[in-house]
């Protein structure tokens, strides 16, 4: 499933980013446990994970590596470093594998995913890009 929105503003949404836009993107319902789904925003495509213990993260739907828009294809997991556990997610093209809370990427410190903030706010999902 695809999903493309219109640009709306977000009233009560704060970004830690500043002036970072707000859009709604769909109902939490619409995405499936362990499955990413791409987002089209104005001027970029986005990549939603829907993870099993409920969170929702969003990244860049473009492959760092090879320029493909496919990482809502990729595979979703976690990792553990230095006793913190943290999701993840693997490129579907090259199986780089990405931290889903700072980009990181864990096989390729010379790459970096494109990460944006998610709220949850009465059963629907924002996404926070940068204009």
């Amino acid at each position: 499933m695809t999903i493309e929105i219109e640009e709306r503003p977000a009233t009560g949404l704060r970004s830690t980013i500043p002036e970072t836009p707000w859009h709604q993107v769909c109902a939490l319902e619409d995405l499936d446990s362990g499955w990413g789904e791409a987002v089209w925003l104005p001027g970029r495509q986005v990549a939603l994970f829907r993870l099993a213990e409920g969170t929702v993260h969003a990244s860049d739907q473009k492959c760092p590596v090879s320029g493909a828009q496919v990482m809502a294809r990729g595979i979703t997991g976690s990792s553990k470093r230095n006793g913190e556990i943290f999701p993840t997610v693997a490129s579907p093209l090259h199986k780089d594998v990405y931290r889903l809370d700072t980009g990181e990427c864990l096989t390729n410190p010379q790459v970096h995913l494109a990460i944006h903030p998610v709220r949850l706010v009465d059963g629907h999902v924002w996404v926070g890009v940068p204009a």
